[in-house]
């Protein structure tokens, strides 16, 4: 008796874990490659922001920060990479998933609304993002301990 209520304890820790809450996006989040992060905070109900957190190549040779140049807001170009505005999204509970509202890619210049999606389990994020025939799909992993 006792092994069958100790199975259906860790069901359901497990499907818990599997399926996002609203603050789950919380925090720093790494690529994989590991050459920048971004920051994710809360803006009200279901609602979140991201920010450009580091770069791997955030700053230049004589060691000032990167500027935005490819920014398609020129008001923004004079202004450093890291800390930039990259993401807004909203929570979906019915859907356990985060709609991407509003996305930025400095690397290329590019902005795009409402892209894609965003699904964590556990400290993996698995962004599904793209317009028209360009679809990308990217994984990050919670950053724990700073490394940079």
């Amino acid at each position: 008796m006792k092994l069958k209520y100790l199975t259906l304890l860790v069901c359901a820790i497990t499907m818990a874990k599997m399926y996002a809450k609203p603050d789950d996006i919380l925090g720093e989040w790494i690529d994989e490659k590991k050459t920048g992060t971004s920051i994710y905070t809360k803006v009200s109900e279901n609602k979140y922001t991201a920010v450009c957190g580091w770069q791997s190549d955030g700053v230049d040779k004589n060691g000032k920060p990167k500027l935005d140049k490819k920014n398609p807001d020129k008001s923004q170009r004079n202004k450093p990479v890291v800390g930039q505005h990259v993401m807004d999204v909203t929570y979906i509970p019915e859907k356990k998933q985060y709609n991407i509202d509003y996305a930025y890619d400095p690397s290329m210049g590019v902005a795009l609304d409402d892209c894609g999606t965003i699904k964590i389990s556990g400290d993996t994020m698995t962004i599904k993002a793209g317009w028209a025939f360009i679809k990308v799909t990217k994984k990050l992993r919670r950053v724990k301990t700073k490394f940079y």
